[in-house]
């Protein structure tokens, strides 16, 4: 497994303001949902940014939350909308800067497009929870572990380290340029493969809406197989 390149932490960060909203007034929606459904609607939130996804998960949490304090809104779409519409442009940039100077401007726009292929590679994973094991109670909190699989994109060598093994191969304007291109190319043509994991969701009674506050740090994992 590569280390996250810095971009895929930068995403991360940004993606998690969007899922910490300020408080909006909304009456809560009586909702009922298996485990197995709730870990589905949170795979379409945070790895697809399924539009009804989030609005429907946005809905089932929404009691709780407000019980607890908490904001209204798990998700916010538009916001997770917008820090997709950044990450090529961020995301190119950090990929250019790893090329010497005087190239930066030349090799920008197959930057660019190879971090809008991740991107896009990510949010057309197709994922599904497949299992929820046995509801376990401890100390008044009950928990299952929901598996799920996804199938991504596998790609001869991750954008990262193949950005940055090009970058110091000491290739000419014209040869960087291409040399994103294919790199790029292979996030639209490359086979899939799975990755599986496991996500876990907890309530303290029966009334409670299932659900895990950090479910951003599973589903960063995915960055290890881009």
């Amino acid at each position: 497994m590569h280390k996250p390149f810095p971009a895929a932490r930068l995403l991360a960060a940004t993606l998690a303001a969007a899922l910490m909203q300020p408080a909006m007034a909304a009456e809560p929606t009586a909702v009922e949902l298996a485990p197995l459904a709730v870990a589905d609607l949170y795979i379409k939130t945070i790895i697809n940014q399924d539009e009804a996804s989030v609005a429907k998960l946005n809905a089932y949490l929404r009691p709780t939350r407000l019980a607890g304090h908490q904001s209204a809104e798990y998700a916010s779409y538009s916001a997770l909308k917008a820090a997709d519409a950044q990450f090529p442009t961020q995301t190119g940039k950090l990929i250019a800067d790893l090329f010497p100077a005087d190239m930066r401007a030349a090799v920008t726009p197959a930057a660019e497009l190879l971090a809008a292929n991740v991107i896009a590679a990510k949010n057309g994973a197709v994922c599904q929870a497949t299992k929820a094991d046995p509801v376990t109670v401890q100390n008044g909190m009950q928990t299952t572990a929901v598996s799920f699989e996804c199938q991504v994109v596998k790609v001869p060598v991750a954008w990262a380290p193949a950005a940055q093994q090009l970058a110091k191969s000491g290739c000419k304007v014209e040869q960087c340029t291409a040399g994103l291109q294919k790199i790029a190319a292979t996030y639209t043509s490359s086979p899939k493969q799975t990755w599986r994991a496991v996500f876990a969701v907890s309530r303290e009674k029966n009334s409670e809406a299932w659900r895990n506050d950090f479910a951003r740090e599973t589903f960063d994992e995915i960055w290890e197989y881009l």
